[in-house]
């Protein structure tokens, strides 16, 4: 197959043809809001308990209503939330490539909302005039602005490069005769310049590259049915003299961009690291395996057993290479229940323990839709599993001027361009364009979830191994409470770790001093099960 899967041509699309062609001439703004506070010299007086903290801070909303309201004419309390965004004549940001906006959390029933969040924005260094932040209540009509101010850019720290950011902190004032009054608002900035980033392109195409103690190979694992779409990929980084290794499962529409993980958790400890590129993922459609960019990562059985065969060849592969001492098992999001379904149906005793980064253990709102609406589904589509859900249409102003990729129109994702800005990957190997699911996705993955719950309930265990669960209260994915709530499904030999500010992907995240945290968490787990 000779597919060309090298990037779109972006020059009838001047927004992302500048951000990708031309990144550094951009730069970064790491926000870390932290919240709300009384000022100082407030007049507003707590004894600091639960019901006196309602009564300070935010002033009460009165209602105007009329006398027929029937809410409160006072709303002792606030549900408010925060937008962030870059503001000038050209900043690279648009409703359509939001890359410099971000909307923080609503904070219910609160007059002092405490966010303690980051977010990264992207703008451009000669058209950002600053950034605007503006915290609203959230209302059934119109919400009501309670603070809005900018702050110049000339006020913002200068842009560096990472390990050497200097961080700014921001005490900003309510305004008198507001309800904000008597509060200020906290939030700290530091910049980094579009060209210093954490994994760079040089570093992404240096890792294909054999060195004098660790040499590059890849393993085609052809399936049965001698589809292409079938195929799976295994990238093996192998040492001379190798006493561990570890697989590592990719999630959905993920591709390894971890070097920086890989070295200091694993080469630097004489692991030898092997990625598996499970179907239609990770690097098989810079192979040529996936035709439809919107199939990327998808199940066509619609059952993740499908992936079982690529996890035994690859073991198999480890195997005849190495008798390794110690083999553990590292999957991130989806790539979880990928593993744990292998776990469920062929057993442990390949590994001697796990890591799972941010897995994908409970059923949201896709995978209960398929779930649900099966039969439904079945009557009103030829072929089921291949159902898109949520498919982006392209934007208004682009309508004109699609991005067309494989023969398909894809729509750029700004989220995907934020970790790309940080992490570089190439666009062949891990999509930068908006992925629906897919119903044969969905219905696997919830037949894993099923299949995990009835395990626990019927008392038994996945793994009796070590496993790590690792995630963050900043997950934009998933909820991390729910994440380790089903950590105790898989067995009792559980480690739970939950952090505060990193993303999804707990070694992506928008902060270098968080991405060290979570590899400093994951190594001094390993220390301890004796995997270093």
């Amino acid at each position: 197959m000779t597919t060309d899967t090298s990037w779109p041509n972006f020059e009838k699309t001047p927004i992302y043809q500048s951000f990708f062609e031309n990144h550094d001439s951009y730069e970064r703004y790491h926000v870390y809001l932290i919240g709300v506070r009384l000022k100082k010299d407030s007049k507003q007086k707590g004894s600091g308990s639960k019901a006196d903290r309602k009564s300070v801070g935010i002033a009460p909303r009165i209602s105007t209503a009329g006398c027929f309201s029937i809410k409160s004419a006072v709303d002792p309390t606030c549900d408010c939330y925060a937008v962030i965004e870059t503001f000038g004549d050209d900043t690279g940001s648009t409703d359509y490539f939001p890359v410099g906006k971000e909307k923080f959390a609503t904070i219910k029933d609160t007059p002092l909302p405490a966010w303690d969040a980051k977010a990264v924005l992207i703008g451009k260094k000669e058209g950002t005039q600053g950034l605007r932040l503006t915290i609203s209540d959230e209302n059934r009509g119109a919400d009501e602005v309670l603070f809005s101010t900018e702050i110049k850019r000339s006020d913002l720290p200068e842009a560096g490069e990472f390990g050497s950011l200097e961080e700014k902190e921001f005490v900003l004032p309510g305004e008198e005769g507001t309800r904000m009054e008597d509060v200020e608002v906290c939030l700290r900035i530091k910049i980094s310049d579009g060209a210093s980033r954490v994994v760079t392109k040089e570093d992404t195409e240096k890792q294909y590259e054999n060195t004098d103690g660790i040499s590059y190979v890849e393993k085609v694992i052809e399936d049965e049915s001698g589809k292409p779409q079938d195929n799976a990929l295994l990238q093996c980084w192998q040492h001379s003299s190798p006493s561990k290794a570890v697989l590592w499962v990719l999630g959905r529409n993920d591709c390894f961009m971890h070097m920086h993980v890989a070295t200091k958790l694993f080469f630097e400890k004489g692991y030898d690291v092997y990625v598996l590129n499970y179907k239609m993922n990770g690097h098989c459609r810079k192979k040529g395996w996936v035709s439809d960019p919107h199939y990327n990562s998808h199940c066509f059985s619609g059952n993740f057993n499908v992936y079982i065969h690529d996890i035994e060849q690859s073991l198999k592969i480890i195997k005849e290479h190495h008798n390794y001492e110690t083999t553990l098992g590292y999957a991130h999001s989806t790539g979880g229940p990928i593993l744990v379904n292998y776990l469920m149906h062929r057993g442990d005793d390949a590994f001697d323990g796990f890591v799972f980064n941010s897995p994908f253990l409970l059923a949201h709102t896709l995978a209960e839709f398929a779930l649900k609406n099966s039969m439904v589904a079945r009557k009103l589509f030829n072929s089921y599993n291949d159902t898109k859900v949520g498919v982006a249409t392209t934007p208004e102003e682009l309508k004109d001027t699609p991005v067309t990729y494989l023969g398909t129109e894809v729509v750029v994702s700004s989220w995907s361009a934020r970790i790309w800005s940080m992490h570089y990957f190439d666009w062949a190997t891990r999509p930068l364009y908006k992925v629906p699911a897919t119903l044969g996705f969905a219905q696997g993955v919830t037949k894993v979830h099923r299949d995990l719950k009835t395990v626990f309930h019927n008392k038994d265990t996945v793994t009796t191994k070590p496993f790590l669960v690792i995630t963050s209260r900043g997950d934009d994915v998933l909820v991390s409470q729910e994440t380790l709530s089903r950590a105790v499904w898989i067995g009792p030999a559980r480690t739970e770790i939950e952090l505060n500010d990193n993303g999804h992907d707990i070694f992506l995240s928008g902060d270098t001093n968080d991405i060290d945290t979570a590899i400093d968490m994951v190594a001094v787990w390993m220390k301890n099960k004796g995997f270093d």
